[in-house]
């Protein structure tokens, strides 16, 4: 990291922990270095105040408005040192300098000066209609052009600029919500608003998507504010602000439900590389092979066997294009489920050079773009576009890959389907947009953001809502004290369905709830991923509030089990054998747990028992030979590791059990043979080396250092018996 962005974030970090006196330490040799720097002025005017500040109070005078004004200090420098480094950007990081460097600097960005181009807009697309029809076209795309180099502008302008007033903020929210600006216009300030506070978090900005989303009558522009404020909260920075912005709004029923919908629409998307394997492997083969289209060097054209085929076998089109239908039935179920089926074929759509500009990531789709307009200005072409615009099925940036990609190869097609472009029967079938559902419109939003924030060329520069490390907003402090906590056992059990890491990062909020069901969640969770030994204090805790809990009990004995606590599992399993005595696996984990403790005998009546009526179970065997060896008896436990090497079921371990009979014996010769041949089964490396040889095998013998204790086995012995086996394996 470049040393100037270092102190500066420094800086903020020292803001963030309310250490006034060591973030003015970190940024006051900065701004000597560089004078002339942003706030430069004012951040000496809090140096000074604060000096003030200690001077009074090392002379023992008590001002009650002391810690107040510590932090307006605080909040002051914030927003200094925040406007520093998003001046540090856009000189120094490509993605800022780029948006940077399409900001107009001859257009005004006033407030006021925005609303006379969008409303002016709005009244010159309105008169184009009056045009003469020769005129209009031209007309229509000039206007279009210079609005689209306009916006462009406005919405980099906005994405790099400064931290906004109180008045700003108020002035922008206005525009947005204006009637008399166009709904594209109204979504794209959004989007640029979304994208700014996300990575450079700005109270003022974050207001506007808070009021845009409580006021705007339009649905689309309502879930893009939504996405916006939702994926920039922080937990860092005004705090209380924030608070006070969202909570009203969480307390609505709807919008707590449509934050937790969002956050599971977030972990789809971020599924989006697993769904488009499924879909290359089991779907999109069947819907290749069933097409009668041939792509070659002079176009595409219907496949010369086909006719052949209608003669051979009649029945064979409507047969694949049933089966074709299945597969697209699928892949529009898995889409409804919240999968993001289109992201595996329009990702590799997306080197255009339409991409290349900030903006049209999150440009609504509309036909009057400019580079679309001139590619379709046929009647057929333009109406085919519009059913496209109106079908549900693509977010707007995979309709301009589509749109894009298409006018390449429009003159190529068919005659016939050239024409049938132009009519309805072309999306006879597809269903229409549905304005009115909330989540098909923000699963739209989510997907133009989630492709812009995997393919746009510098992705990497900016704060990546879907990765792993943020993609859980509704784990922040911020929602614990709102009616979103209601939903937590919900979201917790999808992420334990879907993501173990995820589910890790969502425990505390979860144990917030202080419910058993959140405990014992956890604690299966845990089980599942081998870690017993957390996973037995949740089940604990949930038997201390409810000690009668079946549940808990047993799956605390099964945690206390697996993680070798065997006094604390006896208790649950000597209580429950006599009902379960004739379940095998309970009886054979309860034999087990008797020799964990030392209660051998007891162990064998039950082992001797499940030999006798499963004979051939070679898991019984092995914990009854290694009970022989706890109780020393070596012949009969020769006897059972000889038979379970003579199947044909045997794994590793039982060469390292049976070679620990053999060593106790003072066999060591088949001892070393024995731990050789564990060492071949479980080396995967093929390293010979005498390091790598105890490393297998060291780890083996400190787990097994009781038994090994018993036959008096010291650390010199092991370094013998390591060696011999060293050489052994060293020469097969």
């Amino acid at each position: 990291m470049d040393k100037d962005l270092e102190i500066i974030n420094k800086t903020l970090l020292a803001i963030k922990h309310k250490n006034l006196p060591s973030a003015l330490e970190y940024i006051l040799p900065y701004i000597d270095k560089y004078p002339f720097v942003y706030s430069a002025d004012d951040i000496r005017e809090i140096n000074e105040n604060f000096n003030m500040m200690v001077n009074f109070y090392e002379k023992g005078v008590k001002d009650p408005m002391a810690k107040k004004m510590y932090s307006d200090m605080l909040n002051r420098l914030g927003k200094s040192v925040r406007n520093i480094r998003t001046d540090y950007k856009k000189r120094n990081v490509e993605f800022y300098k780029d948006a940077s460097s399409h900001v107009d600097k001859n257009m005004p960005m006033s407030e006021k000066a925005i609303r006379i181009v969008l409303e002016n807009f709005v009244s010159d697309e309105a008169m184009l209609q009056f045009q003469p029809e020769e005129k209009r076209k031209e007309a229509s795309y000039d206007l279009y052009s210079k609005h689209y180099s306009f916006m462009q502008s406005l919405f980099c302008y906005i994405v790099v600029s400064d931290l906004w007033t109180t008045d700003q903020a108020e002035a922008m929210t206005d525009i947005i919500l204006s009637p008399t600006i166009d709904s594209s216009d109204a979504q794209m300030i959004v989007s640029a608003i979304m994208l700014s506070t996300m990575n450079s978090f700005d109270i003022s900005k974050f207001h506007i998507l808070t009021e845009v989303y409580k006021k705007a009558p339009d649905e689309v522009l309502r879930q893009k504010a939504l996405v916006g404020w939702a994926l920039s909260m922080t937990d860092e920075v005004f705090f209380n602000e924030q608070s006070a912005y969202i909570h009203p709004l969480c307390d609505d029923p709807d919008t707590a439900k449509e934050i937790i919908d969002l956050q599971k629409q977030i972990i789809y998307c971020m599924n989006a590389d697993k769904d488009n394997e499924v879909i290359q492997r089991d779907i999109i083969p069947t819907i290749m092979r069933n097409s009668n289209l041939d792509v070659n060097h002079f176009g595409i054209t219907e496949k010369d066997d086909s006719t052949l085929q209608d003669i051979l076998d009649p029945n064979a089109q409507d047969r694949a294009m049933e089966e074709s239908e299945e597969k697209f039935k699928q892949m529009i179920e898995m889409q409804k489920n919240g999968a993001d089926v289109y992201f595996g074929g329009f990702s590799k759509m997306k080197r255009f050079p339409f991409f290349y500009v900030l903006s049209n990531w999150f440009c609504p789709f509309n036909i009057n773009h400019p580079v679309l307009y001139k590619a379709y200005d046929d009647k057929n072409h333009r109406k085919f576009l519009s059913n496209l615009l109106a079908a549900p099925l693509f977010c707007d940036s995979d309709k301009y890959s589509f749109a894009i990609a298409l006018a390449s190869v429009i003159s190529k097609l068919p005659s016939n389907m050239r024409e049938m472009m132009g009519s309805d029967e072309m999306f006879g079938r597809m269903p229409r947009d549905n304005s009115s559902s909330r989540n098909d419109i923000r699963r739209k939003v989510i997907q133009d953001l989630y492709r812009f924030s995997r393919l746009y060329r510098w992705n990497e520069q900016i704060y990546n809502p879907f990765s792993e490390r943020n993609c859980l907003f509704i784990s922040h402090q911020l929602l614990n004290n709102t009616p979103i906590r209601n939903s937590y056992m919900d979201f917790g059990y999808f992420l334990y369905k879907r993501s173990a890491k995820l589910f890790d990062k969502f425990i505390p909020n979860l144990c917030s709830l202080s419910s058993c069901e959140a405990y014992i969640l956890i604690g299966i969770h845990y089980m599942k991923n081998g870690r017993y030994d957390l996973a037995k204090n949740y089940f604990k805790e949930v038997l201390r509030l409810e000690p009668d809990n079946k549940k808990a009990q047993l799956c605390y004995a099964k945690s206390c089990y697996k993680s070798e606590n065997f006094k604390e599992a006896y208790n649950y399993y000597s209580k429950n054998y006599n009902e379960q005595k004739d379940n095998k696996m309970f009886s054979l984990e309860y034999a087990v747990t008797l020799i964990g403790i030392g209660r051998y005998e007891e162990a064998s009546n039950i082992l001797f028992k499940l030999d006798f009526d499963y004979p051939d179970d070679l898991t019984i065997k092995r914990v009854l030979a290694w009970n022989m060896m706890e109780q020393k008896k070596l012949e009969q436990a020769e006897k059972e590791y000889a038979f379970i090497l003579n199947s044909n079921k045997n794994v590793p371990a039982d060469f390292l059990n049976a070679g620990y009979c053999q060593w106790f014996k003072g066999n060591i010769e088949k001892a070393t043979s024995l731990f050789c041949r564990f060492c071949k089964a479980t080396d995967t490396n093929h390293d010979n080396t005498y390091k790598h040889t105890s490393f297998l095998l060291s780890d083996e013998f400190f787990r097994d250092s009781k038994i090994l204790k018993k036959y008096k086995i010291n650390d010199f012995d092991e370094t013998m018996a390591l060696s011999i086996t060293h050489r052994k394996y060293k020469r097969n």
